[in-house]
């Protein structure tokens, strides 16, 4: 169990162990630095009796889930490959003051000999479950793209001079071998000044995109020269796409950090096997996509101009409007809107809007290179009322959740008994899970998991082993409910016994052959009430 303490700094212990660079004259435009202050982070890791250890480093937030990229030996120890239980997370309130304890997160991937760690934010700095995150975040560049004289510029807490974050710029001085010598670009080598807490810092490029992770140094002590070194993104990929979702790519032709200029692009091709969030160049995707009523879409709009935030809306398409496009409900937490998705064949491209009062409208552009990546990557704009003219507003993300549902007809296949349907047609209230049964579920913010249903439990509620693409494994019970509390489905998933996370739907949240209702987190089996953590949507394969 992690011990809360003040957050003295101790003596050092991170590999990067010398003071060294020398600034580039090239800046970052102020509010491309001021998103990634807002996304560099301070972790301190906690020893084997629960206490900070004392030793730091640095991370960059690479998704609003609250996903941390890092160096293993920041979280852990290289030699034993053993990684920390807990990690306390400080944020940066102000530029001009230490950062402030703010989360605990936890190791969700790691790799001794890449040097290279994931962490996951799951508590606040009082230990109490997040909830659903929409963070400040970084979005992530083209290491393959750089080439010796480019600049690039280093975000992280070096501890010289205190442990305000620091900001410092060079260029790019060479590559070099997995073993700091040889031909490769396993390592970026650099001049940007660096210092002991700049381990597991951002290194971005000119457009302000994450393109590696200060990693070490090396002292000549023949010449008295001292370079530093940074793992290239190229690298990280194998962490990042099966275990993190919800971030942003970027390559060498995309947009810059302020969103503006063309459509975003796709993840670079020396990228690991596509995951969660990640882009690939292949199959080529189907133009124009199918769209119709019974989809469901997760929106995220990361907005660029005033003040920079990401919004994420959940869209389930119900019906068709006037003019044939499918229409639907978005919501984010207690908001909603009205949204539509239809293609465009005039201009060639799908759209996505959504408006409150049927006038002023945010819309996402796709156009088919958008489609390429998973989720779909697109230009977002603002429309004060139909007829005036569009206004860049940064970009968006687009991730079909589930099919469109077949028409319905007097042929299609009764349902089965215990109300669900037949694999070829939609769920029928009540819906009744059977054994037998495989579902997928999405948790926003949390992850995607296949879930079948292979037995029945004590109480006679089917119960199986949910699985993410990554190798997580929950046991979760999933049933029909139907009391002096009300009717509706429940799910309930836990990977340690003591922790859940529980869906409640309705019949309100039926729409073809998905469900979509609320998530909320348990932080005990005697938590009667729980923490709304974002939406669910449970899909029968």
């Amino acid at each position: 169990m992690k011990i809360r303490v003040a957050a003295a700094l101790a003596a050092l212990t991170v590999c990067v162990s010398a003071v060294s660079g020398s600034a580039a004259a090239q800046v970052l435009p102020k509010a491309t630095r001021d998103r990634i202050v807002q996304s560099t982070v301070m972790l301190m890791p906690t020893g084997a009796d629960g206490k900070i250890s004392g030793s730091l480093g640095s991370g960059s937030v690479i998704s609003p889930a609250g996903y941390v990229l890092t160096n293993f030996h920041v979280v852990g120890d290289i030699e034993s490959r053993k990684v920390s239980d807990w990690i306390l997370i400080r944020t940066v309130k102000f530029v001009d003051r230490e950062p402030e304890p703010t989360y605990w997160g936890r190791v969700v991937a790691a790799d001794a000999n890449l040097d290279l760690a994931v962490v996951r934010i799951l508590e606040t700095y009082d230990q109490k479950p997040v909830g659903a995150l929409n963070l400040p975040f970084v979005e992530l560049g083209d290491s393959n793209s750089l080439t010796v004289g480019d600049p690039l510029f280093v975000f992280g807490f070096p501890g010289t001079g205190g442990n305000t974050l620091t900001y410092t710029s060079g260029a790019v001085s060479g590559f070099t071998g997995e073993n700091t010598q040889g031909s490769g670009r396993q390592w970026i080598k650099h001049d940007a000044q660096t210092g002991p807490g700049n381990s597991g810092g951002g290194v971005f490029d000119e457009k302000g995109l994450l393109i590696g992770v200060n990693s070490a140094v090396r002292v000549n002590k023949d010449t008295s020269t001292v370079t530093p070194y940074a793992r290239p993104l190229a690298v990280a990929w194998g962490l990042i796409t099966p275990n993190v979702p919800r971030f942003v790519v970027r390559g060498a032709g995309g947009t810059g950090g302020t969103g503006s200029g063309g459509a975003a692009a796709s993840a670079p091709a020396s990228a690991a096997p596509s995951g969660s969030g990640s882009a690939s160049a292949t199959p080529q995707p189907k133009w124009p996509p199918a769209i119709a009523p019974g989809q469901s879409y997760q929106v995220s709009i990361q907005r660029s101009s005033g003040t920079p935030k990401t919004e994420s809306w959940a869209l389930t398409l119900k019906d068709r409007a006037s003019n044939g496009d499918p229409r639907g409900t978005a919501t984010q937490g207690n908001q909603t809107q009205t949204g539509y998705v239809a293609y465009d064949e005039k201009a060639d491209l799908v759209w996505i809007d959504l408006t409150r009062d049927g006038k002023a409208m945010t819309s996402c552009a796709f156009e088919v290179s958008g489609l390429r990546t998973s989720p779909w990557v697109g230009r977002a704009f603002y429309f004060k009322d139909i007829k005036g003219q569009p206004e860049r507003i940064g970009d968006c993300q687009a991730l079909v959740r589930t099919g469109a549902a077949p028409a319905a007809s007097g042929n299609a296949a009764p349902a089965p008994s215990g109300g669900a349907a037949s694999t070829a047609g939609a769920l029928k209230w009540p819906v009744k899970p059977a054994v037998g049964q495989t579902w997928t579920l999405d948790v926003q913010g949390r992850g995607v998991w296949t879930l079948p249903l292979t037995a029945l439990s004590e109480k006679g509620s089917p119960r199986g082993t949910a699985q993410t693409s990554s190798g997580q494994k929950w046991t979760a019970y999933y049933y029909y409910l139907n009391d002096s509390s009300g009717e509706g489905v429940i799910l309930d998933m836990t990977a340690d016994g003591k922790t859940y996370i529980g869906c409640e739907f309705t019949k309100s949240g039926l729409s073809g052959r998905s469900l979509r209702g609320k998530a909320y987190l348990y932080a005990s089996q005697d938590d009667k009430q729980g923490t709304e953590a974002g939406t669910c949507v449970a899909t029968l394969k």
